[in-house]
């Protein structure tokens, strides 16, 4: 198996379903960024990696911010335009909370205005709280608002690919995460060889802020029509898309 570098964000689902790389591992949010500008992509996801939603905010860690309800009446900061965004104030109108003052910054400017006090909150994935907190310069807090029912991320393969070929990278992922999960540490040091930048800092904190939704309830790796079906309708109707069927986004019951 060769690693590629991935290109970034929906570009990673259209190099898949162009045909230029089988595998690759991404979120809902990119598959669907992806189709709204090409239509049906000749990949789909093959398995869920994080079986819940980790959005959420991030908060000073003096913050008298504590759960979801808090959040109402803060300041926060973000991209309206941002399909995070988009989905963490979705997260919020479906648990009945008031939706908070949304403090439209550039991309890549909300952890320093979090520092400097400007805004209250600053959207993000949970998990992201170790890279945010460096860039912030303030120690911070996550509040999860995201739902148990919806998909966050996980692994597209190309559709000209047969079954019994993405079963079996299926569950080498699947033995992949629980490799991970029992050495938290492992791969380190070829990340910092491959990479040469701070992300490695992040990693493993990250990934142990991950884990509570990689291993749920339900199989590692495993997904079904029932969650997609909640899943495509929650994030799409978030978005203002047209909802795709879970045939045309999942191969489930697929090999």
């Amino acid at each position: 198996m060769e690693i590629l570098d991935p290109s970034g964000g929906p570009d990673n689902v259209v190099r898949v379903g162009a045909g230029e790389s089988d595998f690759a591992l991404t979120s809902v949010q990119h598959y669907l960024t992806a189709r709204t500008g090409r239509g049906d992509i000749a990949a789909r996801f093959v398995a869920m990696v994080v079986q819940r939603s980790p959005i959420g905010a991030l908060v000073p860690a003096t913050s008298v911010v504590r759960e979801p309800a808090d959040l109402a009446g803060c300041r926060v900061g973000g991209d309206p335009a941002n399909p995070q965004v988009i989905e963490f104030m979705a997260s919020l109108d479906h648990r009945g909370i008031p939706r908070p003052k949304l403090v439209d910054l550039p991309a890549g400017t909300a952890p320093g205005a979090l520092g400097r006090g400007e805004v209250d909150a600053i959207v993000a994935l949970v998990d992201a709280l170790p890279r945010r907190r460096r860039q912030a310069g303030i120690d911070l807090r996550a509040v999860r608002v995201g739902r148990d029912d919806v998909y966050g991320s996980g692994v597209i393969a190309s559709d000209r690919l047969p079954d019994d070929l993405v079963a079996q990278v299926r569950d080498g992922v699947v033995a992949a995460l629980e490799a991970q999960r029992a050495a938290p540490d492992a791969g380190l040091a070829e990340m910092d060889d491959r990479y040469g930048d701070d992300r490695t800092e992040d990693a493993a904190e990250g990934w142990r802020m991950l884990q509570e939704f990689v291993f749920t309830d339900v199989p590692t790796g495993s997904m079904d029509a029932v969650r997609w079906r909640t899943t495509l309708d929650f994030l799409c109707a978030a978005r203002g898309l047209g909802v795709p069927e879970v045939a045309a986004v999942a191969r489930v019951g697929d090999g």
